[in-house]
């Protein structure tokens, strides 16, 4: 997202500002310090003049996602409670690497 932010266009911004929604609550529990510098960025673009070339309602899209934000994205959780269907201890996670091989069949299976 910072490099879709680095050179901001309408389109990257509004890309930046969806993916905060949808996924901000569970950045601030995984890695708020990645999401304060995002939300650094969306500051320096609106107060740098960087906003010159965007259009109104994008900057007024990147004030709305910062009050979300200061409202600790209630409007948004990071999992809805009518998709979470599984108990906790019933659950199963599974880590891959996306620069290891890896056969399916049997890292699924383990």
């Amino acid at each position: 997202m910072i490099l879709m932010l680095e050179t901001p266009t309408d389109d990257s911004v509004e890309v930046s500002i969806a993916f905060l929604k949808e996924c901000g609550a569970k950045l601030t529990e995984v890695s708020p310090r990645a999401l304060d510098t995002i939300f650094t960025r969306l500051r320096g673009i609106l107060q740098d003049g960087d906003s010159s070339n965007l259009d109104k309602r994008v900057q007024y899209m990147i004030e709305v996602v910062m009050t979300i934000r200061k409202d600790n994205f209630k409007a948004y959780p990071a999992v809805i409670d009518e998709l979470d269907l599984i108990d906790e201890d019933d659950q199963i996670t599974h880590t891959l690497s996306l620069e290891d091989a890896v056969n399916p069949e049997n890292e699924l299976s383990e």
